[in-house]
């Protein structure tokens, strides 16, 4: 069984030309979110979510893990040599 998930609710407001909610301190405390933080918003078929953005790339994440594999071999013979 999965732990409940908080609930609350918010009205629509007028930020500039666009439209926004507020995001409660305990949810912001949860995802550790403060001013300024990039947040990624997925649409979902019945409403939406929001999660922290990485302070990395997903590409770059991507390309570093497929060298990492791919030069293991060299990599571990580097730092063998250093030791």
């Amino acid at each position: 069984m999965q732990p409940e998930r908080p609930s609350f609710s918010r009205k629509i407001i007028t930020i500039g030309s666009s439209l926004g909610i507020t995001i409660p301190t305990e949810i912001a405390n949860q995802l550790n979110l403060a001013n300024g933080a990039e947040v990624d918003v997925q649409s979902l078929p019945n409403g939406f979510s929001i999660t922290k953005r990485s302070k990395f790339d997903p590409v770059f994440i991507a390309s570093m893990e497929k060298g990492l594999k791919e030069y293991h071999g060299a990599l571990e013979i580097l730092r063998k040599s250093d030791q």
